[in-house]
Parts: C-alpha cells; structure tokens; sequence
C-alpha cells in the first residue's frame, strides 16, 4: 500500500509487554554488536538527540535572533529585519522577534512599520517592557494630550514609578512637560540624574525644559555639569551644540559640534549639525567637507549626503556623478535609484530617466517602484496613457499601495475624471491613513466644490499623530474658512501663529479679517507677507479686494502699481496689474503691464495670452490667432490658449475651426465644461445625435447650468422633438433669464402648437433685443 497508508511502527514496549522481555530484546540487540560498534552507535544516538534539540522552534529562533543582533551591529537593518522576521515565522506567539524588528525598523528610519512591530510585540505580550516603553515614546512624541495621557498610564501601568528605568524616567517626563507639567517633569529628572548622574537622556530633556521655560543659562549648567561628568562623551558635546544653535550662539555651537566629532569621527548627529552651522556662516569649502565625512559613514543612509550637498549647494553636474556612482556600486539600492532619476528630471534628462527605469523594469517587471516613477515621468510627458498602464501593473502586483492609488488619482486629474480621482485618494487614505498629500487633495476636492463640511470631514479623520503637524491645521483651517466657522477657524489660526508666525497662517488670519470686514487688519497681514519678498497672486489680489470692499478700487490700483514699480523684474506683479486694469476697463494701460510682463520673462505664456484676449476684445481676430498658434505649437495640450482661439474663430465666423479646435480641446481634457456644451451647442445643426452625447455628459457635471440646459433644448429641437426641448428651455429661462433664451423657449412652444405662449415670449425677448432675428436664425 502506499507510504502515506501506512502504520508508524512504535519503538515503545507494547502494552503488557514486560520490563523482562524489554530487556531481554535489549541484551539481543548488544550481543549482536561488539564493543566499537556500541561506542559508534551510543555515539550517533547523542548526536541524533543533539540534532533534535537544536531543530526545537525555540533554538531556531534563538540563532535568528543572533543572527539579526548580529547585523544590528553592523548597522545592516534590512538583514537584520529578515533574520528578525525568521525568528517570529517559527515562534510567531513570541513578542520578542517583532520587538526586535520594530528596533531595525527604527534605527532604518522606517517610524510606521515599527510601530507596527512594537503593536504586534504588545498584542503578544502586554507586559513586554521594551515594546511599551518604545509605543510610549511615539505616543509621546505625537504631542496629542489624548495619546500623551495613554502613554503615561501605559509606563505607571508597566514599570510602576518606573524609577529604576532611566528610558522610561525621561518619556515620563517629556509626556508631563507636554501636558502643562514642567515642575513635576523637571523634579522627576533631577531626581533620576541623582540616581544615574551619567543619563544623557535625562540630562539633554531637563536643558530642554529650562530653555523651554526662559532659562537658557539653567539648561546650559544642566549640560555643562553632564559634560564635567563624562569630558569623553562625544554625545554630551553634541548636546551642547544644538543648545547654542537654539540660543542663537553659532560659534560655541560650532565649537562643540567639533569636540564631538573628535570625540567620535561617527558621530552622525554632529558631523549633520556642524556642516548646517557651517552653511549658514557662508563657508560652502568646509561644509562640503562635512558633509564629505558623514558620507563615509558606512551606513547606506548617509552615503549620499556629500551628494546631496553638492545637488543643493554646489555642481549639480558633479552631484549628478555621485549619484550615478553610488547607483552603479549597488543597483538594488531603490533609494539611490530614486535619487538618480530625480537628478535627471531636474536636468531635463528625461530621456536618461527613462532609459535608467527601463533597465530595471527589464530585469524586474514587478518593481512597482520603478513601474510608478515611470508612471510619474509620463505624467510629466502628458503621456497619460502610458502613466495610467504603468500604475495599473504597480496595483496589480501591490494592490495595497497607497503611492499606487494616489498616482492613479493624479492621472484621473489630469483626464478630467474628478468622480475617479475622489474614489482612488479615498482609497489611498484606507490603504494609508497617514498620507497626507492624499488628505490634502482630497480636501481640495471638496473646497473647489464649495463642500467646506465634506472637507472637514476629511481632514478630521487624519490620525491623531497627525493633528500636531502644521500642514494638517493649516489645511484643516482652510475647510473651517470655507464652512463658515469662523469662530473656530480664529482659534485655530492663532495656534498656528505661535509657531513663528508661518505665511499660510498669516493668509489665512489675513481671509478671517477679510470675511469679518476688517479690512484694515487684513491689509496690515498681507502688507507683512509682501513685505517678505516673492510674490504670491493670492496676497496680492485679497489685498486689492480689501479696497474694491471699502470701494476704493482707484486707491487699491495705485497700491498695485506701487508694487510693480518696486518689483519691475517681477512678471507677476506686472502681469497681476494688468489682470487688474482689465477689470478697471483700462486695455491701454493693461496691455502695456502685460508687455512689461512678459519682457521680465519671456517664456511667460499667461502674458501672451492676456494680450491674445486683449485682441479678442478689440475684434482683432487676426492679430490674436496669430499669438495664440505659436504657442499651441510647441505646448499642443495649452487648453487655455486652444479656448482662446475657439472663441476667436467663433466670433469671427470660423466654425469649422472652432469645431476641430474644441475637438482638439476635449482630447486633452474631456471633462472640460465649456468645451463640452459649446462644442455640442454648434454640433447639434449637423449631427444632432452626437451633438446629445457631449451635451448629456455635461448635464451629469453641471445639472444646474442654465447654459447646458439651453444647448439640450436647442438639440432636441433640431432633432424635431420640441416637446422634450421645452422642459430644458424652461429651466434655462428659469433660472437665469436673459431675452436670447427666453426666444429660444418662445420658439418650442410654437412649435408645439402653444401659440399664445410662444408669441408672447418671442415678442417680449425681440423687444428687449431686436438682432435676435438674425442672430438665432437656426430657430
């Protein structure tokens, strides 16, 4: 029978089988075997024990375990997280192994996924002290009174008073310095440095406290007297550098940023510190030379400062070098290829970047690494096919990627699916919760449709780690702005401002007062960020509504040409004003800011077209497309300057032109409202069926838009079916009357035998303009 059939035959006595006869069959066995032979045999038994011993899942996760310690030693974490992840898949009810691994994860600089670990760690073992303590640590550093509570309850809960634990002394007392404690705090760390003098930890938190509350020489005698104790500490010195740079002391900062990398030549924390000093006192040689240094730290995550120092403040080419090298020694390395194929984007090396994610997706078509940067370099192309396949394999093969789903949603974008793209950074955001740049687009989403609530919804689900950050309040700010929640958006703006004053909150303190109709508190705000330097339209048109409010456009105009004066090499201050003279009614004076625009910068196309419109409005067709082509040329997907030139060739009376440049138009942006319904309003005298298509799709966009329910009338007309053209007509007249559609509704009830209706309506709209005769002559 087969194998798998049979019966294990026992090498145990059977039942009744006596201790006699067991040892009976025993001396049988010896007697046939002489006196090597039982030392060989005894021999292979010890080692078939020993084998079996070390084959236990415990003595395999040991050697796991030391193995990864092993490599945690030489600073190699991605090693060490799979030599951690091997102890945890033979003992995975251990905590320890994703302890460890949430140690590597940490050390990598990969803060989410050892949370994970340490989570993972707790779930197993509560009252593992080294995983609580770390999850302490990250509650801690959220700032969140909510999760910094949790985090105190979580170390009284494991270690008590935890006085014997310097680690958990000093997150004790960081959590009651965060919640309005410092006394308790400062208390609990001169207590423990009394205890363990030689606790940098302690020592470092209790200077941070004393500068905290405007003691600046108590912290500086706090790690002075840590320095006395420990003159070797390379750690100590660097300490007292990043006291000094917060004091504002650059020189003793540098000083002791040296000390330490004498002390220590691996001193990463220090060498990154001292070369920042040294960028700012304006020595690029010896910065460089710092930065030198850190790379030759063995760690891969330091090989590239010198690189990138270089990138920043130095040859690009040279960096570009480097990059190339480092990418070369290690082409596994996904973050030196990252960095490689952003160099080559900056350079307009796009070709070089393509060819370099070629490589790697030939020798591996599963990097949805490589697949999504791809993605985003056709992107830049306007190649929104090929970007929209490249992400889609990355979502096949990573299903759960949030990058994947975000690039999704920005090729939605960039087609004009909004439904889509709303749907995929949803997505995104339960695949990852914490990607902000999701939220944030999210959020737009909703202001641009004026769903202030929807967005405040959105940014109220962020995690809570990520209320404390400055880009979600600002944003959240924002969606209180568009709720009208004033009150709220006040107080939130003045917790923002306490963070030095930052230019988005600025603005946004700058909107309240403008909605509050304190227009001269407002001006004050954007006064201040103008007087920042670089220019920002929205600052500089909120400050102009601040005079057209109080009805004083003329003085607002002078303001604004003030500034241009001040900035004459500043396109957008010069194309800004003109924006303004045009709604003034001042085209003279308008089309000379625009000139001055784009003499500051030539290859400002937003120039061109202000002047193109300028020509548009002067019945200057010819002059106007003659501006306008060039630039749809060499930008062929330049919407805004193809919807000039339709509106051109329509007023001119080219309306085979203007079909095929709508046509044109709604290649690159199908979504594209005006595009759709014009283009349908001129398609319905020819193909009336088609023209219904285009028309219904922006009815699904815009339900509301008389404009859109006027063209629907006007091709069920042409179609002969006036009863259904008349409820659309209705509506249009309905909700924005104007004399040329309350014609075109007057006409359908003609034609559906409503004559009193119909004359009545015609008469009234002729009336009010008599050309309706010749100009609606399609009805």
């Amino acid at each position: 029978m087969p194998l798998s059939m049979r019966r294990t035959q026992s090498i145990e006595p059977r039942q009744g089988f006596g201790q006699e006869r067991a040892q009976a069959s025993v001396y049988k066995v010896s007697k046939m075997l002489n006196r090597t032979e039982v030392r060989g045999f005894s021999l292979f038994v010890l080692m078939l024990a020993a084998i079996g011993c070390s084959s236990s899942p415990q003595a395999k996760e040991q050697r796991f375990l030391k193995r990864g310690d092993f490599f945690m030693a030489k600073k190699d974490y991605s090693r060490a997280v799979l030599e951690f992840r091997n102890a945890s898949s033979v003992m995975p009810k251990d905590a320890e192994p994703y302890y460890r691994t949430g140690l590597a994860r940490l050390a990598s600089g990969d803060s989410r996924n050892a949370i994970v670990a340490f989570q993972r760690a707790v779930a197993l073992n509560p009252r593992h002290l080294g995983a609580q303590l770390k999850l302490a640590e990250f509650m801690t550093a959220t700032r969140n009174p909510e999760l910094v509570q949790e985090a105190v309850n979580r170390l009284h809960n494991v270690f008590g008073d935890s006085a014997d634990n310097p680690e958990a002394v000093n997150t004790l007392a960081i959590a009651e310095w965060i919640l309005g404690k410092p006394d308790e705090a400062s208390q609990r760390l001169e207590d423990a440095l009394k205890r363990f003098p030689t606790n940098l930890q302690a020592s470092v938190t209790l200077a941070r406290i004393k500068l905290d509350g405007k003691d600046p020489g108590g912290a500086e005698a706090v790690l002075k007297k840590a320095e006395a104790g420990a003159p070797q500490s390379s750690a100590v010195r660097a300490a007292l550098g990043e006291l000094y740079v917060s004091m504002a002391q650059l020189e003793k900062a540098e000083a002791e940023f040296k000390k330490a990398v004498q002390l220590d030549s691996k001193n990463d924390a220090a060498l990154r510190a001292l070369g920042l000093v040294q960028i700012k006192a304006g020595r690029m040689g010896e910065a460089e030379q710092t930065f030198k240094q850190l790379s030759a730290i063995p760690e891969r995550r330091y090989k590239a400062s010198h690189a990138l120092f270089l990138y920043q403040y130095g040859d690009r080419q040279k960096a570009l070098s480097e990059f190339e090298a480092l990418y070369k020694s290690d082409p596994q390395d996904r973050e030196a290829r990252t960095r490689l194929v952003a160099a080559y984007l900056a350079q307009n090396r796009s070709s070089d970047a393509e060819a370099l994610l070629a490589s790697a997706l030939k020798s591996n078509p599963k990097d949805t690494d490589a697949l999504l940067q791809r993605a985003h370099l056709w992107l830049r192309a306007a190649r929104i096919d090929d970007a929209e396949k490249d992400v889609n394999t990355a979502i096949h093969f990573a299903s759960d990627s949030a990058v994947a789903h975000f690039m999704l949603a920005r090729i939605y974008q960039a087609k004009g699916l909004a439904n889509n793209q709303q749907q995929e950074l949803q997505q995104a955001l339960q695949l990852n919760p914490a990607m902000l740049s999701a939220r944030l687009a999210l959020e737009g989403i909703f202001l641009s449709s004026n769903q202030g609530r929807e967005a405040l919804q959105v940014m109220d689900e962020a995690p809570a780690a990520q209320k404390t950050e400055l880009p979600w309040m600002l944003a959240r700010t924002w969606a209180l702005l568009s709720g009208g929640q004033l009150q709220e958006a006040k107080s939130a703006i003045e917790t923002a401002l306490q963070r030095g004053r930052p230019a988005e909150a600025v603005f946004q303190n700058a909107v309240l007062k403008t909605a509050e109709k304190n227009y001269l508190g407002a001006r004050a705000d954007l006064d201040e960020l103008v007087n920042r330097g670089g220019f920002d339209p929205r600052i500089v048109n909120l400050l102009m509504q601040t005079y057209v409010a109080k009805q004083e456009s003329a003085k607002g105009l002078d303001r604004l040409r003030e500034l241009a004066a001040a900035h004459p090499k500043s396109a957008g201050f010069q194309q800004l004003l003109g924006e303004w003279y045009v709604q003034s009614g001042n085209a003279q004076a308008a089309r000379k800011a625009f000139e001055s625009a784009k003499a500051a910068d030539p290859r400002l196309p937003a120039a061109d077209l202000a002047i193109a419109d300028l020509d548009i409005r002067a019945g200057q067709y010819g002059a106007a497309n003659q501006k306008l082509k060039p630039i749809i040329a060499s930008d062929p997907r330049n919407v805004p300057a193809r919807m000039l030139l339709a509106q051109a060739q329509g007023e001119s009376g080219d309306r085979a032109g203007q079909m095929e440049t709508y046509r044109a138009i709604l290649a690159v942006e199908p979504s594209n409202l005006i595009a759709l319904n014009n283009f349908a309003y001129r398609l319905a005298e020819t193909a009336p069926d088609e023209a219904l298509k285009f028309a219904q799709q922006a009815a699904e966009m815009a339900p509301d838009e008389p404009s859109i329910q006027d063209t629907l009338g006007w091709i069920y007309y042409h179609k002969g079916m006036y009863s259904m053209a008349v409820p659309h007509l209705r509506a249009s007249v309905d909700k924005q009357p104007n004399p040329r559609r309350q014609f075109h509704l007057g006409m359908s009830y003609l034609k559906t035998g409503d004559q009193a209706s119909g004359q009545k309506l015609v008469r009234e709209a002729l009336q009010k303009d008599p050309n309706l005769a010749k100009t609606e002559q399609g009805w």
